[in-house]
This record gives structure tokens, sequence and C-alpha cells, in this order.
């Protein structure tokens, strides 16, 4: 993690994904009570095409309390990134 990240708490995982077009991209997930409290893309490269994902797809999936909701049209590679992410951090929360 890079210094300028903030430090983060017993109920947060941070997971990785990959797009495409922008390279690494990575999530904030708190994870609490079996619930996706909050999502965050705290990392990524990507383009004004891929912004519409970043504002929206993080709601999405906090409102199902799943990665597995449908991307955003006009911005598929950075909805996958975003899903893959989440996915990550999921699996790390769910392994604790």
């Amino acid at each position: 993690m890079d210094n300028k990240m903030r430090e983060i708490e017993r109920t947060q995982y941070i997971g990785n994904g990959f797009s495409a077009y922008g390279g690494e991209l990575k999530v904030l997930l708190t994870y609490q009570d079996d619930k996706i409290q909050d999502l965050q893309v705290i990392k990524h490269h990507e383009s004004k095409m891929g912004k519409w994902a970043l504002d929206e797809l993080p709601g999405k999936i906090i409102a199902a309390n799943s990665a597995d909701v449908d991307g955003i049209t006009g911005a598929s590679a950075t909805s996958r990134a975003i899903k893959e992410a989440t996915k990550d951090a999921l699996q790390q929360a769910q392994q604790n």
C-alpha cells in the first residue's frame, strides 16, 4: 500500500482489478455483518468514458450486496475492472 493511502480499518479490504484501457484499479470495500457497507474506487487511470462506471457502479454493487450486477453501458472495461476488484476484496472479507 502506498504512503498516500490512509490506514484501513479492520472491516475494510483493498481489492485489485485491471482494465485493458486504464491499467490497475483498486477499490476499498467496507464489509461488516455479511453486507457491503461501502465501496470506493481509490486508484484508477480510467478515461472520461470510464467515469460513468466509477460514479455509478459502486452504488449498484452496494445496493445489490454483490459484484454480480450489470455493467455501465459505454464503460465495459471499467465496469469489469471494478467488479473484478470488488470480488477480490469480497473474497478477502469472507475469509476473515
